[in-house]
């Protein structure tokens, strides 16, 4: 019974934390006089995005190896990481905008999300998805990909969601979305590829724009906790009070940077 109790114990300190969460119900409702979030995420300092060194490994043939050298290298020595997008004014692309455990409000579109394989980078680079909706991934290169969906939990871990091989051009694989949270997408055949779709249960995520603008709409009235997440920054963590039929402005501002796996 002792090394029953001991075996149990390790097992459970082996499953991440977030396992044992309590999922928070979303019920969809209509709502008719809801408000908006609408802010601007900057950065302290203009950040350079980076270069990444792509070098082809060695292939059956060198015409293969030549045919990944164009299809994957668009600059010099690799690839832009396109990763800062920061304006000159210091405004952030792609910042991932969530409200964090909302119970209830709109239900979610469903729209389904396309991610290509391009030139050996993902298209788009940051996504929102909808549970119950569909992903279509596509291969757009002679070359051959796969899609490796994992959700981010704490801590850095990922939990697999699928993985899809797409060896020919203009192939197309239809997957249904049935995991929430934010989703790292990778190719284990080009390590330098990745995307980030923030997959959501409910309508109230954004995408910053070039000028780091959001706008969230048809909130209930309430307080909510708003995060701003970005693959190149530290996250930021905000309270805000939205009242019926009125916007509530709400800027953020990168301090850290960090530097994502796939630039190790």
């Amino acid at each position: 019974m002792k090394k029953i109790l001991v075996f149990t114990l390790a097992v459970s300190l082996l499953i991440p934390a977030a396992a044992f969460a309590k999922r928070v119900k979303y019920e969809a409702v209509e709502v008719t006089n809801g408000g908006t979030i609408s802010g601007k995420v900057s950065t302290t300092e203009k950040v350079k995005d980076p270069v990444i060194s792509i070098n082809v490994k060695a292939k059956e043939t060198s015409e293969d190896a030549e045919l990944e050298r164009k299809t994957c290298i668009t600059i010099p020595g690799g690839q832009q990481a396109m990763m800062y997008l920061v304006s000159g004014a210091n405004e952030v692309k792609n910042v991932l905008v969530t409200i964090e455990n909302v119970k209830k409000g709109k239900a979610a579109p469903q729209k389904d999300l396309e991610i290509n394989n391009y030139r050996c980078r993902f298209e788009p680079l940051v996504g929102i998805s909808y549970v119950k909706s569909k992903y279509i991934i596509k291969n757009s290169d002679p070359l051959l990909h796969n899609t490796n969906f994992g959700k981010m939990l704490k801590g850095g871990v990922k939990r697999a969601v699928f993985n899809l091989a797409l060896p020919y051009k203009d192939q197309v694989i239809k997957k249904k979305n049935r995991v929430a949270g934010l989703i790292h997408v990778k190719c284990d055949a080009h390590p330098w590829m990745r995307a980030y779709v923030y997959s959501s249960r409910h309508p109230y995520v954004a995408i910053t724009d070039a000028k780091g603008n959001f706008e969230i709409k048809d909130l209930l009235p309430g307080k909510y906790t708003v995060k701003f997440w970005h693959e190149g920054f530290e996250e930021v963590v905000k309270e805000i009070e939205v009242n019926g039929g009125g916007v509530s402005k709400l800027n953020a501002t990168f301090t850290k940077t960090r530097k994502p796996a796939f630039m190790d």
